[in-house]
């Protein structure tokens, strides 16, 4: 994490960067009730707000528990744990359960805000007011979950072929209990996108992951992070400092950028990336050759591991592509030094073609659905495999 010049003068400022697009979409009672609920939150974390700029800003001069100016470092984590609390608005939305999230952000972190109305009217037209609060409440609903325990990782193994006991690690993805739920991830993610409440989820999956990994010195574990979370800003300064001081917790974790979102900001990408490195940790990129990834990506993030789109291996053994795009592909991402996941592999048939291509680690549910239980004999660290194959 950067320090701001707000921090040399003593103070700082906070914004609920998703206020307008709340006011816009349930009016004004419902954006003063965000705004009371996070300068109430502020207050109770014994910071002082001495000065308002803005409607939806706060500017924080102190901690009235720990008198002097405000560690910054120290709070690092409040705005997550702000945006991750429901505001409820049941009675204006005359709705069970609705509510909106505030997506708050400490101005000397230089985060990206989140889109205006003007963006999203311009990106989807007339939709865009359903669309922003149909996204809404599928956060709200995601994030009831996971404080319920009713949405939690499962986790899905990275086999070798020639060995599927041996796994490299477990990739945790978030799985409803209900297996009638109807919402899928397809549509989950794209939603916390586009309400700004990626990052803070990437937070509440990165926690709970190394958590896992505290509590199984044996186990090696991959979590899902979006191209958005992909900065040293924010949260990640405190994980990155806690994976230094924890070596034998950070050679056993590894992150995967999913590209639910385009890279926009490469350079912080690559800093992001050199900094994992150095902590011991590793770093994939998922679904490469179909996502927004492209080759200079690959070549600038030096990720330890590359998954290719599941869609290859499926559309290859369909005879809806040629026979030698997967080869191709798995070739150059070897000559760029990175290890091969070959996704997608659902069939005896499907794992059969992938080796043939080149790919001796594989996933996808002929190795394994993912599930609550970690099945196989995991490595103690994936960087002894890095460029075996």
């Amino acid at each position: 994490m950067e320090d701001g010049s707000k921090l040399s003068e003593g103070y700082y400022d906070v914004e609920i960067s998703n206020l307008a697009l709340i006011d816009a979409c349930w009016g004004a009672s419902v954006a003063d009730q965000v705004v009371d609920h996070v300068r109430m939150r502020l207050h109770h974390a014994g910071l002082r707000v001495t000065q308002e700029s803005g409607r939806g800003g706060f500017r924080i001069v102190c901690n009235l528990r720990r008198p002097g100016v405000v560690d910054h470092r120290s709070l690092a984590e409040l705005p997550y744990q702000l945006s991750a609390e429901p505001i409820s608005i049941e009675i204006v939305a005359n709705q069970k359960a609705a509510a909106v999230h505030a997506v708050v952000s400490w101005e000397c972190d230089n985060l990206p805000r989140y889109r205006t109305p003007r963006d999203i009217q311009s990106d989807h037209q007339e939709r865009w007011f359903a669309i922003y609060k149909s996204d809404m409440q599928i956060a709200a609903y995601v994030f009831r979950c996971m404080r319920e325990g009713r949405l939690a990782p499962h986790w899905q193994a990275v086999c070798d072929y020639r060995q599927p006991e041996q796994v490299l690690y477990h990739e945790g993805l978030m799985r409803f209990s209900d297996v009638n739920e109807a919402l899928a991830p397809d549509i989950v993610f794209p939603a916390l996108e586009r309400t700004g409440l990626a990052s803070t989820f990437d937070w509440l999956m990165v926690s709970h992951v190394i958590g896992e990994l505290e509590g199984d010195p044996k186990a090696t574990l991959g979590v899902n992070i979006s191209a958005n979370s992909a900065h040293l800003r924010g949260w990640w300064g405190s994980v990155m400092g806690d994976l230094e001081r924890r070596p034998a917790v950070a050679r056993r974790l590894v992150v995967e950028i999913t590209e639910t979102e385009p890279l926009i900001h490469i350079e912080d990408a690559a800093v992001f990336a050199c900094r994992l490195r150095a902590c011991g940790a590793a770093l994939a990129l998922d679904d490469f050759g179909a996502g927004y990834t492209s080759i200079r990506h690959l070549m600038q993030l030096m990720p330890a591991f590359v998954k290719t789109d599941g869609s290859f291996v499926r559309r290859i053994s369909r005879n809806e592509l040629p026979c030698d795009v997967l080869p191709h592909l798995i070739g150059l991402i070897k000559a760029l030094g990175g290890t091969v996941i070959v996704e997608g592999v659902e069939t005896p048939g499907m794992a059969d073609l992938a080796y043939a291509s080149g790919g001796v680690w594989q996933q996808g549910y002929f190795h394994g659905r993912p599930d609550l239980v970690r099945t196989g004999t995991s490595c103690a660290s994936p960087r002894a495999f890095f460029h075996d194959y």
